[in-house]
């Protein structure tokens, strides 16, 4: 049975490491920096994202 591609799916891949890499490089400040530039006008809240994890931690299982 072969495995056929998905572009979205290779799309998403592709978007996700490349935003990984974009946070090793700037960093937790620029990271913030960065959001604070992206979020306009001064009264939205701040773009800045938390990645989260599912599911429970490991000594919890």
């Amino acid at each position: 049975m072969t495995e056929t591609a998905n572009p979205a799916k290779e799309s998403l891949k592709k978007e996700q490491r490349e935003q990984r890499e974009t946070e090793r490089k700037l960093g937790k400040d620029g990271l913030l920096e960065k959001a604070l530039k992206d979020t306009f006008p001064a009264s939205d809240p701040v773009a800045a994202q938390a990645p989260t994890t599912s599911g429970a931690k490991d000594d919890e299982r």
